[in-house]
C-alpha cells in the first residue's frame, strides 16, 4: 500500500473509531419487539500468498424474536467508502477525483439465512471480497429482498418464485453502540456485559492512540514528498 492509500486508510478508520464512540440514547427506540434483529462481528482480515489483505471474514447473528421460525431469507448488505478512492498519485502528483460517484468505492454482499428458530438466534459465517475490513464496522446498508417464515405460502410462476414472504419488513440491524448488541444476543452472558463494555473502551482508546500516531507519521511522510516533487 501507498503512503496516500496508508494515509487515507489510517484517517478513515480513526474516524469511525472516534464515530463509535458516540453512545445510543436511552429512551431511543432501536428494534422491534416482534420483529427479527441482527448484528455483524468478529470480523478479521483474510491474507493472500502475498500476506496482502485481500477479504474480510465475518460472522452474522440473527436473533429471530418472532413466533414464528424462519425458514429462508436473503440478505444484502453494502458498505460505502467515499474517501479511499477520491486520492491517488500519478504522475509524481496528489491527484483528487472530484466525482462523487467515481470517488464513491461499495462494498457488498448477500447472506442466505435459514431455519432460525423462534426466540434463538443464529450466526452465519461470511467472508467478502475487500482489503477494507474497517469499512464493515457499525456502519451498513441493508435490503431484505427475501424473508419466509413458517406457513407462508411459495406460489411460482414459470418455475420462479412470486413474492417475497412475509417477514421482509421485520429486520432491524443492531450496531455496537446500541445497548441491544449486548443484551439481546444470548450467546453474552449477562455477567460479562459490563466487562465486556470496559474491554471495547479500552480496545476503543487503544485505536485511537494508534491511528493518532500513525496519521501524524504519514501526515509527515507525505509533506516531505510534496516538497521533494515541487
Amino acid at each position: 500500500m501507498n503512503l496516500i492509500s496508508k494515509f487515507i486508510a489510517s484517517g478513515l478508520a480513526f474516524g469511525i473509531v472516534l464515530a463509535s464512540t458516540t453512545a445510543v440514547k436511552a429512551d431511543e427506540a432501536t428494534s422491534r419487539g416482534d420483529g427479527i434483529i441482527f448484528r455483524i462481528e468478529n470480523i478479521k482480515p483474510l491474507v493472500n500468498e502475498e500476506g496482502v489483505t485481500s477479504q474480510c471474514e465475518f460472522y452474522v447473528t440473527v436473533y429471530n424474536r418472532m413466533d414464528k421460525e424462519v425458514k429462508e431469507a436473503e440478505l444484502s448488505l453494502s458498505w460505502t467508502d467515499n474517501i479511499s478512492s477520491k486520492y491517488k498519485f500519478a504522475d509524481n502528483k496528489l491527484q483528487i477525483e472530484e466525482d462523487a460517484k467515481k470517488a464513491k468505492f461499495v462494498v457488498s454482499k448477500t447472506v442466505a439465512l435459514k431455519n432460525i428458530t423462534p426466540h434463538q438466534q443464529k450466526s452465519f459465517k461470511e467472508v467478502v471480497d475487500t482489503d477494507k475490513c474497517f469499512l464493515l464496522f457499525d456502519r451498513v446498508d441493508y435490503k431484505i429482498t427475501t424473508c419466509y417464515a413458517d406457513g407462508d405460502e411459495i406460489k411460482m410462476k414459470n418455475n420462479k418464485r412470486t413474492g417475497n414472504g412475509s417477514c421482509t419488513g421485520k429486520f432491524d440491524y443492531i450496531n455496537s453502540q446500541n445497548p441491544e448488541y449486548y443484551s439481546e444476543f444470548k450467546d453474552i452472558p449477562e455477567s460479562s456485559l459490563q466487562e465486556m463494555v470496559q474491554e471495547q473502551d479500552k480496545a476503543n482508546t487503544n485505536a485511537i492512540d494508534d491511528l493518532y500516531k500513525s496519521t501524524i507519521e504519514n501526515m509527515d511522510k507525505i509533506t516531505k514528498n510534496l516538497h521533494k516533487i515541487r
